[in-house]
């Protein structure tokens, strides 16, 4: 039998404060950010976005991927910039699953 993922508030949250001030003072002062996100088990490919208002960037994570889907900010364009913000959506208890299928 397949053991249930483990979850907890240890792991990255990408609505973790940190994470948003990082995303929203990039936009700010440097401009449109890249986004991959990874669906959990969801066995399909990340998928590719760009945001260029942090409002529109905060009613994305609010509405469209599910507890468990991991979320890769970096700058946009990104030639070989490293990750500005990264985590996964908390469930309603602030947890993120420990592991994962991407």
């Amino acid at each position: 039998m397949i053991e249930p993922p483990k979850w907890s508030t240890n792991g990255a949250n990408i609505m973790a404060p940190d994470q948003l001030a990082t995303v929203r003072d990039h936009l700010d002062r440097v401009g449109p950010i890249a986004v991959l996100w990874w669906h959990y088990y969801g066995s399909r490919a990340p998928t590719p976005l760009a945001f260029g208002d942090f409002e529109v960037f905060m009613e994305f994570l609010g509405t469209e991927p599910q507890e468990g889907d991991a979320v890769d900010v970096w700058a946009f364009p990104s030639y070989d910039s490293p990750c500005i913000a990264e985590g996964k959506i908390p469930n309603a208890l602030g947890q993120v699953p420990e592991g994962g299928a991407y």
